[in-house]
């Protein structure tokens, strides 16, 4: 639970930054559809915060597994969050992709 809780919180912080930073990157370069994606990656910690308050009454072994699973889920967004901004900076900002 603990190391849920922290993974979470690290993943809401994360992509919630990078998600208010995109929609003020619209304002300097201009719509990007990556920036969709980018929101919709940043409901997961919020969807998986919420669906944990709603197990408390499930068993031991049911939370276990429903904490592992978004525990991957939540650093795999991390991931992903990072390789977008890396892509759309390269992309619009730098103009040196392709």
């Amino acid at each position: 639970m603990r190391t849920f809780s922290v993974v979470t919180t690290v993943s809401t912080v994360f992509t919630h930054t990078v998600a208010m930073l995109s929609i003020v990157g619209i304002a300097i370069t201009g719509f990007y559809p990556g920036i969709i994606v980018l929101l919709l990656v940043a409901l997961i910690p919020i969807a998986s915060k919420f669906f944990s308050k709603k197990i408390i009454d499930k068993s031991s072994n049911f939370k276990r597994n429903f904490y592992t699973t978004f525990i991957i889920v939540n650093m795999l967004s991390i991931l992903v969050v990072l390789w977008m901004s890396f892509v759309i900076v390269h992309d619009r900002v730098l103009h040196d992709c392709c």
